[in-house]
């Protein structure tokens, strides 16, 4: 039987024109329901509502995120969990949204299912990185990619990969993209890289922009390990769904699969190949 949802966490871009007056349409909604919302602290208070805000016990504890945004939205809620088991659903107010479950015009209805326990749960792999500088080690997940990138104004980096301890390749480039399925249409999407269907559990790696004819995306087993030196003490970002979250000297750091993973509600029974296409629609005239 389903299980009602008492506690909702709300993630808005509120950078969005019309966001903030969705926002506190919705919230309202929810408290004529009976439904807590809680609201991350920083858009709590630029909503005027610091009544609302939550921390990061509060969101991880929260029974399910919705993002009012688009993709991005869904990423910033997948660093607030920090791998917590709380489903998430994005209303897309974006411009394609491959993440997001739900259209504005649908968001109602959608929320009326979510609250009564009427969704399944599609479960996606992420990445652990741990990156290394000195004798320094810090761990992050990512659920769409990885990049590690040169700095602005600086040489290409010289990359060793080793795959599961073995010495696989040396890259000239201006960085590696390492991404999960999920993440094959996003920025790897954009390098070259192959789509893959989010029900395999893979990794995926392409350089950037290679000073060599070799340019390939690589694909791997779930269970396999990736390992990086940097040949030379220069400064590189590291970047995690689209958010740079380190910019150091790099000496060396490990890409695999996380523990955990990204809990994405279903609503519709619809393929990912369909929602592909669809989505593709926003900006391929090819596939009309």
């Amino acid at each position: 039987m389903p299980t009602k949802i008492n506690t909702i966490t709300v993630v808005p871009n509120l950078e969005k024109a019309d966001v903030p007056s969705i926002t506190s349409d919705l919230i309202e909604w929810f408290s004529e329901r009976d439904v807590k919302a809680v609201i991350p602290e920083g858009n709590a208070i630029e909503l005027g509502r610091p009544d609302l805000a939550g921390d990061d016990l509060a969101i991880q504890g929260s029974g399910a995120a919705v993002c009012l945004g688009g993709d991005g939205t869904i990423l910033r809620a997948v660093r607030m969990l920090k791998g917590a088991p709380v489903p998430i659903v994005g209303i897309n107010l974006g411009r394609v949204g491959f993440l997001s479950e739900v259209e504005y015009a649908d968001m109602y209805p959608a929320m009326e299912r979510l609250i009564n326990g009427g969704f399944s749960v599609d479960k996606r792999m992420m990445l652990k990185c741990t990156v290394r500088t000195g004798d320094i080690a810090q761990d992050y997940l990512a659920l769409n990619e990885i990049v590690i990138e040169r700095s602005c104004l600086q040489r290409m980096l010289v990359m060793d990969v080793y795959i599961n301890d073995i010495p696989f390749s040396r890259y000239t480039a201006d960085g590696l993209i390492f991404a999960t399925p999920t993440g094959s249409t996003a920025y790897l999407f954009s390098a070259g890289g192959p789509v893959v269907s989010p029900a395999n559990e893979l990794i995926l790696f392409a350089p950037i922009n290679p000073h060599s004819l070799f340019d390939r995306t690589v694909v791997l087993g779930a269970q396999d390990r990736l390992k990086i030196e940097l040949t030379k003490s220069l400064d590189a970002t590291i970047g995690v769904d689209g958010f740079p979250v380190l910019e150091t000297v790099v000496n060396s750091f490990v890409i695999e699969k996380a523990d955990s993973k990204v809990l994405l509600i279903k609503l519709k029974e619809k393929s990912f190949y369909t929602r592909f296409k669809e989505k593709l629609r926003v900006w391929d005239t090819w596939l009309r």
